[in-house]
């Protein structure tokens, strides 16, 4: 039943975004007061075919004008931006769970200081962060000559460290806001409770009892936060002269390959979330005690 309406659901999404693809189609007409929708089905019908004969597909960018093979050359934009984004993610899960544990080992009143500083953080622009990050390089640089990192992709090296990082720090401090109220949450439940009662210490009891069972409960809510990454993911691939996916998408208008490249982000991250949840709900029953 449960992979049923997986499969229910991962249809429906498929379907969405298909009939989304063809949407500049349809309202190309409103100008002239028509929708064009012939002419949509017309499309959807294309990128459907496309869908299931991808081999012979070609594209050219916006300005360009030689055509090329769609594939392989996809194949290197999807795992350079799934390579970037999965990567930020599994950092901000783990600076926001070492963030939560220092913040935990503290009375209240200095607890709720030190969210308040990071909370401030989360109002700052990524455009800032990355551009701030890009001018210390730069300093740096100019006064030690040394290359602590790669500020640029070009099209003999790509870079990952600093994408990853920058594309890290606001959706960890997401993380680490959702990740401390599940701390504090769990912390007054009776196994929690039961464990203090016998002597054990406040590090054991946040590492062996209350991370396992918090860090599956934020999985099961952080998808907003990969939804938020992705948006940003278009930024860091622009000022880090990233060729990814996201670059892909914006330098093409035509439906068929928009919606291939939508499927190449939206098909990953759905089995991702899925074979997790799966796994996690075996190993502790969606976040309750273990």
């Amino acid at each position: 039943m449960k992979f049923l309406q997986i499969l229910k659901t991962f249809i429906l999404s498929v379907l969405g975004i298909l009939l989304m693809g063809g949407l500049p189609v349809l309202v190309s007409g409103l100008a002239q007061n028509e929708w064009r929708f012939r002419q949509y089905w017309m499309t959807i019908g294309e990128i459907i075919d496309a869908i299931l004969h991808p081999s012979g597909l070609t594209y050219k960018v916006i300005g360009g004008q030689k055509e090329r093979d769609l594939f392989p050359y996809l194949w290197e934009p999807i795992q350079y931006s799934l390579t970037v984004l999965f990567s930020s993610f599994f950092l901000s899960m783990l600076m926001a769970a070492l963030l939560t544990i220092f913040t935990m080992m503290f009375s209240e009143k200095i607890r709720d200081s030190i969210k308040f500083v990071f909370y401030l953080f989360e109002s700052l622009p990524d455009l800032l962060i990355i551009l701030l990050l890009q001018l210390a390089l730069l300093y740096s640089y100019k006064q030690t000559g040394a290359v602590l990192v790669g500020i640029a992709a070009t099209y003999e090296e790509k870079i990952y460290v600093l994408p990853i990082i920058v594309l890290s720090i606001l959706p960890t401090i997401q993380l680490y806001r959702l990740t401390i109220m599940t701390f504090e949450k769990e912390e007054k439940k009776d196994y929690v409770l039961l464990a203090k009662s016998i002597g054990l210490g406040r590090l054991f009891i946040l590492i062996v009892h209350i991370l396992r069972n918090a860090v599956i409960s934020v999985f099961f809510q952080s998808k907003k936060t990969v939804w938020f990454m992705l948006s940003n993911l278009f930024v860091v691939e622009l000022l880090f002269n990233i060729p990814g996916i996201t670059r892909f998408l914006m330098a093409t208008l035509q439906p068929k390959l928009f919606t291939l490249a939508l499927l190449s982000i939206f098909v990953p991250l759905f089995l991702f979330y899925n074979l997790g949840e799966y796994i996690l709900s075996r190993k502790a029953n969606r976040g309750e005690e273990l």
